[in-house]
């Protein structure tokens, strides 16, 4: 799916810019263009970084595993 019709940006790059680090508006701006034309996407944009920072905080959960040392602790 197209994320932002002015840059020509897909919603897989937009997440791939995401996971490579950009974690604001202005980020992904800076490192593709979107939300950066007629500004149309920029709530699809925000409601992506918001998924994905929910989805890696899931994954940190996920696996992390607590040493017994730092449960006795």
């Amino acid at each position: 799916m197209i994320v932002c019709v002015c840059a020509g940006v897909s919603e897989r790059s937009l997440r791939a810019h995401i996971t490579g680090g950009a974690t604001t508006l202005k980020q992904i701006e800076r490192r593709c263009g979107a939300g950066g034309g007629c500004g149309a996407c920029r709530p699809l944009i925000r409601e992506c970084l918001r998924e994905c920072q929910a989805e890696a905080c899931v994954a940190a959960e996920l696996t992390h595993v607590e040493s017994p040392e730092l449960a006795t602790a």
